[in-house]
């Protein structure tokens, strides 16, 4: 015979088995490898019998995609549309861009939408969710002329590449999401290249257009040289490492300041570390609040300009000593001019705002082509700017011949440096952050070109206050809201490149003014919506242009005018998705997104649809951050620690590798053991997979993070808390899914325990609504894990077994026990439904059929758990807490030796004694819940003490607290005395509850004869 321990341990195991093969109560004995046949069992299929729901996590992958099509994974979207009577809950997808294989930032963001969305699914929402991709773009474009060396493709070729490449992507991006169990129709998503969405975005702009918010003009705007086109602030990101050559200038003055009466020559000091721009100097800038030097070398009689703080450093760089000839704030340089050191042009000094002390020499050099700053100071004097480089970033004519039709680059640099002869004081490397071309990772810079702008100074005010209905999630995330809007005065919509949406424009060939009338809009707007905006390159002048719209409007004729050649910043594609997708005067209740997106998706969602309906899109921002390695790194494919989602669901096939798989991982991730995963590489190690179900508990703890880590250490550790958890809801399972389990019983036959377990129950569902309304799923799945283990593992399922497994088959007792653990089992498992659907899932389709619906193959048709208020009662604390507390002292007492062995009397006061007899009427008795509780061999109650205490026995002295009507606890004292039991080892229950070591005990000899063995 095994040990009761022994025992209990595989009945946990097996305890699902019991019904089907008349164990359950009995003693028996069971092989390991018996054992491990079902804690590994295969994937079930319909017809799988009860049992096998595994412990083993071993096959999550397989067993997964089987669940999903048991259970209609992909059919649920479209049933809780038509079934669901509650409210609709729109949350509005922000397309992922379809530029190659999904990463763990798109699993961290499709799993915290599905999880949101699942839940309202459960609550009986109608939910609106619709999957969407950013199909435009240069990176697109740029993948598509990838491999073509010096081969040049038409537009329409591009065009016809680049949506190749698009529509690979969506496909192995959406097989990803699928495969997570993300819920959607995935038959039917908004791609920002089809005709219907482009059509919108092309009404967008016209109705901007006429409400005056965009506007063409000459203006300074981040341009890549590396991509040949503009880009937007959010398209940049920012180098700290970059080095620039930096280098400081004098400046030869030709009206001096009026307190300066010399012959001698004065100078002015620059510095700047894009020397490059020094051709298109216009102005040298000083701030009316800054104090200047002038000061005089004592050799050469030269005088010199800067502000105070440079002087130490002007010393420097000349290597000669410097006399203090005078001091003078920027108010008394009004009226100075310069001569430019490369053209002898006269030029004026200006005051500018944007002029700072203590950076620099406090005269700033102002080019107004390649500036922002520059070009408004320059605009506010009148100056005419001169534009030097045309959109090659070539040098043009008007910069002299040494330097015409030379690209900006070191070239440049070093012709500008030498024409400068001693007008270059120093030069030297300077490294500061610079922005860079997000996509291409190569330095831009700032060009003055003739671009289309939305006039963002003209919707912040009503954006702004728009904003202050949105609700942010993470609430610290607030001041981001706040500082969404920036100082921006406009925003550069149009691009230079093919992969896009054209701005519908043309162009008078004399006049080059826009021709902007709705009625062309409209007409190429229709062509849009059948065909495709590759109508702008495939169709004749004629046809995009009518001659009949042209009479009509009195503009000339098609031949006068041609086409625009820029097509929209992708921003403004996506910007444009609540017109597209949502419709007019439709809010979504969520948008989620990373941070990146104040200024990015968020941003241009809220200008385009303030200006146009005067809300914003979204009533939540939901901000999650961004993935990192276990050191805490940024993911780069250089770096070799990218983590590769497909890898993590499903592992790898020793000598076989997955074609997603593109990766170098370092030793220290240990996901993989080769060193580098190529397709087809031979000798590598198998990689077992986590199941999806791993990767979302991820994603759902790392949420609300600002950054969230990902590598074999975590992955072990959710894998670990998952395998405890399903350990627990397994137990429950196995319990109800007996035979004869019976009906449930009403809440007034459960026992104390009972009672106190569904309060627990109902304290933690509480807030496990408010967890879900507040995306706080780290704190749902630390408190689902706490209850598991602390509430259920170490107290009630380790009480409650022998009421399961020996009693009377059909006893109110038993039964009891079997409708707590139900409805333990079923709140826990709709409680966990939206983040582990797999497993919840599973352990819907393995419920006993009394306690499922009828022909419903999925949870999420079942609705979300009720809480009957009676479950609701603190009373049963306050009769449970003496108990507990007793319970605690005695275990710690014991020890690790068996309390089932002792018999225990329990002498206390009155008052206690009343509080105990709740649980136990009887004086002594071995079934009563408090025996149970206690998990002794028999308890006694008495409030008479023992006068003498025998040698054989131990003395327990003991205070807890009994809880009285004003609130207050009352200290009450106890004494336990505990006593080896005289009673004989029951070889049915493994209870010292026999009279004879050669029969049952009485309790199980009533059961026998019932007929349950």
């Amino acid at each position: 015979m095994l040990h009761a321990v022994e025992r209990f341990i595989i009945v946990d195991e097996v305890v699902s088995l019991a019904g089907h093969v008349g164990v359950a109560g009995t003693c028996f004995s069971m092989t390991t490898a018996v054992v491990d046949q079902f804690l590994l069992a295969p994937p079930f299929s319909e017809s799988s019998l009860l049992f096998a729901f595994p412990i083993s996590l071993k096959d999550a992958p397989l067993r997964e995609k089987e669940i999903q099509k048991i259970c209609g994974f992909a059919g649920l979207y479209d049933w809780q549309l038509r079934n669901n009577t509650g409210p609709e809950f729109v949350l509005h997808d922000g397309p992922p861009y379809a530029n190659g294989v999904p990463h763990v930032g798109h699993a961290i963001n499709k799993i915290l939408k599905d999880i949101i969305n699942r839940y309202h699914v459960l609550r009986g929402d109608r939910v609106h969710y619709i999957p969407g991709w950013d199909c435009h773009g240069l990176p697109i474009e740029l993948k598509a002329l990838q491999g073509r060396g010096q081969l040049r493709l038409t537009p329409v070729q591009v065009r016809e590449e680049a949506k190749k490449f698009a529509e690979s992507s969506i496909q192995a991006q959406m097989k990803c999401f699928s495969r997570w169990g993300v819920m959607a129709d995935w038959t039917a998503p908004y791609c920002t290249f089809h005709p219907e969405y482009e059509a919108t975005q092309l009404e967008v702009f016209m109705q901007l257009l006429e409400k005056s918010y965009i506007y063409q003009d000459v203006m300074p705007v981040y341009w890549s040289p590396s991509s040949r086109t503009a880009l937007a602030e959010s398209e940049l990101e920012y180098n700290s490492s970059h080095v620039s050559t930096s280098v400081y200038v004098r400046l030869l003055l030709r009206v001096k300041p009026a307190f300066i009466n010399t012959d001698k020559r004065v100078f002015a000091v620059i510095w700047t570390t894009t020397p490059w721009t020094l051709p298109a100097n216009q102005a040298v800038a000083y701030s009316e609040n800054i104090r200047y030097m002038c000061m005089e070398e004592e050799d050469s009689s030269d005088m010199y300009l800067c502000e105070d703080s440079f002087v130490e450093k002007l010393q420097s760089i000349l290597e000669k000593k410097l006399q203090n000839v005078g001091s003078f704030m920027g108010s008394d340089l009004r009226g100075v001019t310069y001569e430019h050191p490369l053209t002898n042009e006269e030029l004026p000094f200006l005051a500018g705002g944007h002029v700072t002390a203590n950076k620099g020499t406090g005269l700033v050099h102002t080019a107004p082509s390649h500036g922002h700053d520059d070009f408004q100071l320059a605009k506010s004097h009148q100056i005419d700017i001169e534009v030097f480089l045309d959109d090659n970033c070539c040098y043009t004519d008007n910069a002299g011949q040494d330097l015409v039709g030379k690209p900006v680059g070191k070239e440049v640099e070093d012709i500008v440096l030498e024409k400068l002869g001693d007008m270059l004081l120093h030069k030297e490397a300077f490294t500061h952050s610079y922005p860079y071309d997000w996509r291409t990772k190569k330095p831009v810079i700032i060009r003055t070109s003739r671009q289309w702008f939305i006039d963002t100074r003209a919707l912040h005010q009503q954006a702004s206050e728009c904003l202050q209905d949105v609700t942010i999630f993470p609430s610290s995330l607030v001041s981001s809201k706040a500082a969404m809007l920036g100082s921006r005065s406009y925003w550069c919509i149009s691009r230079q490149r093919v992969w896009g949406v054209p701005i519908p424009v043309f162009y008078h060939r004399q006049t080059k003014q826009a021709l902007t009338s709705r009625p062309i809009i409209e007409h190429i707007k229709t062509l849009v919506a059948k065909e495709g905006s590759g109508i702008w390159w495939s169709l004749s002048d004629e046809e995009l242009l009518p001659q009949s719209l042209l009479d009509q409007l009195g503009a000339g004729k098609t031949a006068d005018y041609d086409r625009g050649q820029d097509i929209l910043d992708i921003w403004f594609d996506s910007g444009s998705s609540w017109a597209a997708v949502l419709g007019a005067g439709k809010q979504a209740d969520v948008y989620l997104e990373g941070t990146d997106q104040f200024g990015g998706w968020f941003l241009s969602s809220l200008l385009t649809s303030v200006a146009l309906q005067g809300k914003a899109p979204y009533k939540s921002l939901v901000v999650h951050g961004f993935t990192m390695d276990e050191d805490g790194r940024k993911m780069s494919k250089s770096l070799g620690n990218v983590v590769d989602p497909d890898i993590v669901v499903h592992g790898t096939k020793q000598g076989k590798c997955s074609a997603l798989i593109r990766i170098v991982l370092p030793p220290s991730l240990n996901i993989i053991k080769e060193t580098l995963l190529v397709h087809g590489s031979k000798n590598q190690e198998k990689t077992p997979g986590y199941g999806a179900d791993v990767l979302r508990w991820w994603a759902a703890v790392s949420n609300l993070q600002s950054h969230s880590s990902i590598g074999t250490t975590k992955l072990e550790n959710i894998r670990a808390e998952l395998y405890s958890c399903r350990t627990t809801l397994r137990f429950l399972l196995g319990n109800i899914s007996c035979k004869n389990e019976g009906p449930l019983v009403h809440y007034d036959s459960l026992w104390p325990q009972d009672k106190y377990m569904l309060y627990q129950l109902y304290q933690l569902a509480s807030k496990i609504c408010g967890f879900y309304e507040n995306f706080e799923y780290a704190k749902l799945l630390q408190h689902v894990l706490k209850f598991c283990n602390d509430d259920v593992s170490k107290f009630y399922a380790s009480i409650v077994k022998d009421r399961c497994y020996c009693s009377e088959e059909d006893s109110v007792p038993r039964r009891a026990s079997l409708t707590a653990q139900f409805h333990i089992l079923d709140v826990l498992t709709r409680a966990l439904a939206p983040i582990l659907p797999h497993l919840t899932e599973d352990l819907y389709q393995h419920y006993p059929p009394g306690k499922r619906k009828a022909d419903v193959d999925s949870l999420f048709k079942t609705g979300w758990f009720n809480l009957p208020s009676e479950w609701n009662n603190p009373e049963i604390v306050h009769t449970l807490r003496p108990v507990l507390d007793i319970r605690e002292h005695l275990m710690d007492i014991l020890g690790s030796e068996p309390s089932l062995e002792f018999d225990a009397m329990i002498f206390c006061s009155k008052l206690l004694h009343s509080k105990l007899q709740e649980l136990q009427p009887q004086h002594t008795s071995s079934l009563s819940p408090l025996c149970e509780i206690l998990q002794t061999a028999s308890t006694t109650l008495t409030e008479e003490p023992l006068v003498v205490i025998p040698d054989d026995v131990q003395a327990i002295n003991g205070i807890c607290n009994v809880h009285m009507k004003d609130g207050f606890g009352s200290p009450e004292k106890y004494v336990i005395i505990l006593k080896d039991t005289d009673r004989f080892l029951c070889e049915r229950c493994r209870r010292f509850m026999a009279d004879d070591s050669n029969e049952p005990c009485k309790r199980c000899m009533a059961v026998l004869a019932s007929g349950w063995e």
